[in-house]
């Protein structure tokens, strides 16, 4: 299970967000995944291991309506890109 750096996405979420409301409701209050997930690319329902991009992403979830939000774990810096440790 993948884990992130909380305070670094809270923090750019904050100076990004603005205290921005869910466009489904107009709510204010979000809760935030404590995981970190992937997306892939979509292949026929064909599982590829290894040569895809793989875009990491923390759902933020409005607590009013349930509208989710996928916000890139890397571009927050909330996590550090993997390294390429093949030699």
């Amino acid at each position: 299970m993948a884990t992130y750096d909380t305070q670094v996405l809270l923090q750019h979420l904050n100076d990004k967000w603005h205290g921005v409301k869910c466009p489904l409701c107009q709510a204010d209050k979000w809760n935030v995944s404590d995981n970190v997930f992937e997306l892939r690319q979509f292949n026929q329902g064909n599982m590829i291991i290894g040569g895809v991009p793989i875009v990491p992403v923390i759902p933020v979830t409005c607590s009013n309506c349930g509208n989710t939000v996928l916000v890139n774990a890397l571009m927050t810096k909330a996590i550090t890109p993997p390294t390429n440790k093949e030699a």
